[in-house]
C-alpha cells in the first residue's frame, strides 16, 4: 500500500518545506484543493520541480470541463488529477482522454456521493486509475463520525481505491486490511508537531 500525504495549506512555500521534510516516507504528495486554489497551478509546478521521483497528485476536484482542467493539470506536472464522482459521466470520461494523453492518471473523488460502491464501479469503467473514498473535513467534524463506513465501501466496491478522512497512526492498518492501494493522511502529518515523524510513524505502519 502506498502513504500519500495531503497537503491542505495555503502558500508554495509551506508546501515546499512540508514536503521536504516528509517526502521520504510517502510516495504519493498531494497538493490540496486549497493550495491550488490560493497559490495557481504554479504549486504543481514547483513540487513537481522539487520532488521529481514523487507521484504527484493535484487534488483539482473537478466538476465540469474535464478534459480541460486535467489537460492544464498534467502540463503544469501532476502525474495525478481528482474529478469528483458526483461530475457526469462525460466530465470524467474527458479527463480520462486527457490522461491518456499526457500517460498520467484520474482519480475519481467520491466525495458527497451517496451511493458510493455503484460510482467507484462506474468510475473505474470510465476509465479511472484508482477511486478514493473520501469524507472531508466538514464531514469528519460531525458527531459520530466513522472511518469503517469508507472502508467497507470500499471492500465493497472491488475496485482500485484509496482512502481519505481520519487516516492516522491508529487507523492505517485497518486501511491497509480492507485492501487499499492507496492511505491518504493529512492533518495526521501536517498537524503534527513533527510531521517527518508522523509521516514516518504511519509508514512504519505499512505491512
Amino acid at each position: 500500500m502506498k502513504l500519500q500525504v495531503a497537503m491542505d495549506l495555503l502558500t508554495v512555500e509551506d508546501a515546499l518545506e512540508l514536503a521536504s521534510k516528509v517526502a521520504e516516507f510517502v510516495d504519493i504528495i498531494e497538493l490540496g484543493t486549497p493550495l491550488i486554489k490560493s497559490a495557481g497551478l504554479s504549486a504543481i509546478t514547483a513540487v513537481k520541480a522539487a520532488h521529481p521521483d514523487k507521484i504527484v497528485f493535484a487534488d483539482m476536484k473537478t466538476m465540469d470541463a474535464g478534459e480541460l482542467e486535467a489537460d492544464i493539470a498534467f502540463t503544469a506536472g501532476a502525474d495525478l488529477v481528482s474529478v469528483l464522482g458526483s461530475a457526469d459521466d462525460s466530465t470524467i470520461a474527458g479527463a480520462v482522454k486527457a490522461a491518456q494523453a499526457h500517460n498520467k492518471g484520474i482519480v475519481v473523488d467520491l466525495i458527497g456521493v451517496t451511493d458510493k460502491v455503484t460510482r467507484a464501479q462506474e468510475a473505474r469503467a470510465l476509465g479511472a486509475k484508482f477511486v478514493e473514498f473520501h469524507a472531508g473535513l466538514d464531514e469528519q467534524s460531525q458527531p459520530g463520525y466513522d472511518l469503517k463506513g469508507l472502508l467497507s465501501a470500499g471492500e465493497e466496491a472491488r475496485v482500485p481505491f484509496s482512502v481519505a478522512g481520519g487516516v492516522n497512526a491508529s487507523t492505517i492498518k485497518a486501511v491497509q486490511s480492507a485492501g487499499a492501494e492507496v492511505a491518504v493522511a493529512g492533518g495526521s502529518i501536517y498537524g503534527a508537531q513533527d510531521p517527518a515523524a508522523a509521516a514516518k510513524e504511519l509508514r512504519a505502519a505499512i505491512i
